[in-house]
């Protein structure tokens, strides 16, 4: 099988030309390439391989007539048995480098042992990650990027995710695209049953189907669901019957360029990131505590780190100056992590627990369209959208994930929810911020049929 990074009708005119027989795969958005853990980079292409590389291509009849998906993206080799054992792994260090024919046709023996992937993980290469990561990651750039988290990931266990989530319900708002889908997708792919909560009912079944299709997981569904919408997210409830729900992940998002009002009367990013789901866990509160370890995740960002918790005007009624959109996102990203921690207190004596996460700087829809200035600056060190989701996945699937409740968590781990100065927020200001998310739910209810 053959993966490559470039559009279908390239890769069609690469099967002509070689008079290829076996499957032909194209993965632009490079999430194989990720699972497989290969390089990306530019240094590399900077090796004396490729000028000899290229040379016998020509020699061959091969000619490079254009450069289509991702040019710094290096490739390997795989042997993969029947059942799943790994018999080789090649990846390749720069531009040039290929896997030598004997050693595939070795692994291609069936004699040949598989590669024991339990021993790959060292314990000494998890510490060093660790100390490094310490230094690192107050620097905010090297620890956010792409390569923050393959620093980070070096700590990771595998077997954190070695996990069947058969008859497990999960709920995942905004999940038609950037990380919602690819938290649905890899839930999905562990056999959990997947509700994807989104706004749009066409793109919502278009990614369900998708999602159907990679994973051959039929229990995958769409429901439409406006969260900045309370009525909206009253209906939903009432729809989703009583049966208990295991995984509710909070991701939803907006990043208006203006200030906009909901039907109730509530700024729109307001709504969407901290009362809709505010309201949507209070309503589904009796389904949660029905699973025997359900989980809560708020889906929050790194940019919350730059605002504190805004109570005296969230709905940007009398503030001075412009409505800024980015302040915005971030306060109320920030009301998300408070929320988060003032929900694993009201739910400590049940078998629930909650806590929020950021993703990192991810490659989503939503920062190509709403951050296009910062997307174009920072683009080629941004993390995959599968990168971002993976401490959401973790949290939602594995047993060690369930250790903390009312933390915020970074790559797998706890972080502080303060980094600056002048940004902590009283017990006054987080009593204040619940009462204003109870008083929106009360009138939501008030206004049910």
């Amino acid at each position: 099988m053959i993966v490559g990074n470039g559009a279908a009708n390239f890769a069609a005119a690469f099967r002509e030309d070689f008079g290829l027989d076996g499957p032909l795969l194209v993965d632009p958005d490079l999430r194989a390439y990720r699972a497989a853990g290969l390089r990306r980079g530019r240094v590399e292409l900077l090796s004396p391989r490729l000028l000899g590389a290229g040379l016998r291509a020509i020699r061959a009849g091969s000619r490079q007539t254009a450069v289509e998906g991702d040019p710094w993206q290096l490739g390997g080799v795989f042997v993969v048995r029947p059942g799943g054992d790994l018999a080789y792994r090649f990846e390749s260090r720069d531009a040039g480098d290929h896997a030598p024919i004997e050693e595939i046709l070795t692994a291609l023996d069936p004699a040949t042992p598989a590669i024991d992937e339990s021993a790959s993980r060292s314990p000494l290469l998890a510490f060093a990650s660790r100390a490094i990561s310490r230094v690192i990651d107050p620097l905010i750039v090297p620890s956010f990027d792409r390569n923050g988290f393959r620093l980070h990931a070096l700590g990771f266990d595998p077997d954190d995710l070695q996990v069947d989530l058969a008859g497990r319900r999960c709920l995942v708002t905004g999940a038609n695209s950037g990380i919602g889908y690819e938290t649905a997708l890899a839930l999905a792919d562990l056999g959990g049953e997947v509700l994807l909560l989104c706004r749009d009912p066409e793109r919502g079944r278009g990614a369900a189907e998708s999602i159907i299709a990679c994973t051959g997981n039929p229990a995958v569904r769409a429901e439409t669901v406006d969260l900045s919408d309370l009525d909206s997210v009253c209906a939903l409830a009432s729809r989703l019957g009583e049966q208990a729900v295991d995984i509710l992940v909070h991701n939803a998002g907006v990043l208006p360029a203006d200030r906009i009002e909901t039907a109730q009367g509530v700024e729109l990013c307001f709504a969407t990131h901290v009362a809709g789901p505010h309201l949507l866990t209070r309503l589904l509160r009796s389904r949660l505590e029905r699973s025997r370890d359900a989980h809560v995740i708020w889906v929050s960002s790194g940019g919350m780190y730059t605002r504190r918790l805004q109570v005296s005007d969230p709905n940007w009624m009398s503030r001075r100056g412009a409505y800024d959109g980015v302040t915005a996102y971030a306060e109320t990203k920030r009301a998300q992590v408070v929320l988060a921690e003032l929900w694993a207190d009201e739910l400590a004596d049940t078998s629930v627990v909650v806590n929020a996460m950021h993703p990192g700087w991810a490659d989503t829809p939503a920062v190509r369209q709403s951050l296009p200035t910062f997307h174009r600056v920072v683009r080629a060190i941004l993390r995959s959208p599968a990168e971002g989701a993976d401490t959401v996945v973790w949290m939602a699937a594995a047993e060690t994930a369930r250790r903390w409740s009312g933390r915020f968590l970074f790559d797998r781990a706890p972080r502080t929810t303060h980094l600056l100065p002048g940004t902590r927020e009283t017990k006054s200001e987080r009593a204040s911020l619940w009462r204003r998310c109870e008083s929106l739910a009360d009138a939501a209810a008030a206004r049910k049929p």
